[in-house]
């Protein structure tokens, strides 16, 4: 059996995952810290087969990035009960006989918007009915928000707002309604703005107002055209690096097993998803 023996090794899967930026961010993390570690990007087809071999090869921790979150749930030995119960993991790490899963999205989500305000009685609304969705709905409401969803296909975003008992209201009419100002946050969480994609804009200019909390999980490019309209009506934005970078690091206070990453850790972090994507 082949066993890593100077340093530990972690990974992110999925397919694709060339584009992914997350060994940059750690491994310049494991570098701040002088952790003897390296993490690398790799595509998974057979995802059942390949973490049996992963595992066999010593591998310590994973990410799991599309199409694998909700394979990998069901794979795993244990899945802890955020997993559980938004139906997805992102992340593995090691037991003795096999994974452990666990689900760091809604966390990312979470402490991306805390930095700016407390979610708690606040009024929002996620666009979209997806993985990245599910996430984000499970962390709102734990944070003690009102949600609703907002998506084109009615039988998708009616099976989410379902399974967290949140508000449904269909992207068409959220439109001819014209009501922003019933929200303090927006969350949005489709493809729409995602780099080589040409989309319609989801929402009208009307819909954002000032002192409107919006969060796009499209990281690539860093200022999406959606948060470029919401800056340009005096939202308070947040892009999705924030969501990527604090996801990752609830990743390694996982694997690490502390309860915070030390702060230079944190801003290596941050640095490098900021180098990489405005050099784009």
């Amino acid at each position: 059996m082949i066993r890593p023996v100077q340093k530990r090794l972690f990974a992110v899967i999925g397919n694709p995952v060339a584009h992914s930026l997350s060994p940059a961010m750690m491994n310049a993390a494991f570098q701040a810290l002088d952790l003897a570690a390296v993490y690398v990007a790799l595509e998974v087809d057979a995802v059942e087969e390949d973490l049996e071999t992963l595992f066999r090869m010593g591998f310590s921790g994973l990410s799991v990035t599309l199409p694998h979150k909700e394979a990998a749930c069901r794979l795993a030995q244990n899945v802890d009960a955020t997993g559980k119960a938004i139906g997805a993991v992102n992340t593995l790490r090691r037991l003795e006989t096999g994974w452990e899963g666990c689900n760091t999205d809604w966390i990312g989500a979470n402490r991306s918007l805390e930095a700016a305000t407390s979610l708690q009685g606040k009024r929002s609304i996620i666009l979209g009915a997806g993985g990245v969705a599910r996430a984000v709905a499970y962390g709102l409401k734990r944070s003690g928000a009102a949600v609703t969803i907002s998506n084109r296909s009615v039988e998708r975003g009616n099976a989410l707002a379902d399974r967290f008992q949140c508000e449904f209201i269909p992207l068409a009419e959220l439109n001819r309604r014209d009501c922003g100002h019933a929200f303090d946050v927006v969350v949005q969480c489709t493809s729409v703005g995602l780099q080589g994609k040409e989309s319609a804009p989801l929402v009208s200019e009307s819909f954002f107002h000032s002192g409107m909390l919006v969060l796009d999980t499209v990281y690539r490019p860093l200022w999406t055209p959606f948060l470029r309209v919401a800056q340009k009506k005096g939202c308070v934005i947040v892009p999705g690096l924030e969501m990527l970078l604090y996801q990752g690091v609830a990743q390694l206070e996982w694997w690490l097993g502390i309860r915070s990453l030390p702060r230079e850790g944190v801003e290596v972090m941050r640095n490098t998803l900021e180098r990489m994507l405005e050099n784009e």
